[in-house]
């Protein structure tokens, strides 16, 4: 397995996963969340900015997991301390490929990424319901930090 920073010519590969991943968000939460196609552009723009990448985890040059994280910064607000950070926007390893260390050598290559960038912390948002991920991301030291509340009318 190779864990790299993904180029241009990796955006149909991740497509599907993208697709594999919103079809599982789609079952843990189908009131809020469906079955869809990532928008190109914004797998596209993602890979050409500066504080942006998508770490791919390929085995024999075939992607089978991503990592999408974007550097970030806290709000202006006066009772906020600011921070740089890493934003794990999403991470899916293929169904086929879960359970073979994929997601934590992803994790690792993240914190490297933001700790070459100076960066304070990673952060991510996960479905409460993602039993599996949360014990990844246990395992690789997140902690818990609050959560999102709703009110159904």
């Amino acid at each position: 397995m190779e864990i790299k920073i993904a180029t241009l010519d990796a955006i149909p590969q991740i497509e599907v996963l993208y697709q594999e991943l919103f079809s599982d968000m789609s079952i843990l939460q189908p009131k809020y969340i469906r079955p869809a196609k990532q928008d190109v552009n914004f797998i596209r723009y993602t890979i050409i900015e500066e504080d942006s990448d998508i770490l791919i985890a390929e085995i024999d040059h075939k992607i089978v997991g991503f990592l999408l994280l974007k550097e970030m910064a806290t709000p202006p607000y006066t009772c906020l301390v600011e921070h740089k950070y890493a934003f794990l926007i999403d991470v899916i390893v293929g169904k086929r490929y879960q359970s073979q260390g994929i997601g934590s050598a992803l994790l690792l290559e993240a914190k490297k990424w933001a700790d070459y960038r100076n960066l304070d912390y990673l952060e991510l948002n996960v479905l409460s319901g993602n039993k599996g991920a949360i014990a990844l991301y246990e395992k690789h030291g997140f902690k818990d930090m609050n959560h999102t509340m709703r009110f159904e009318l």
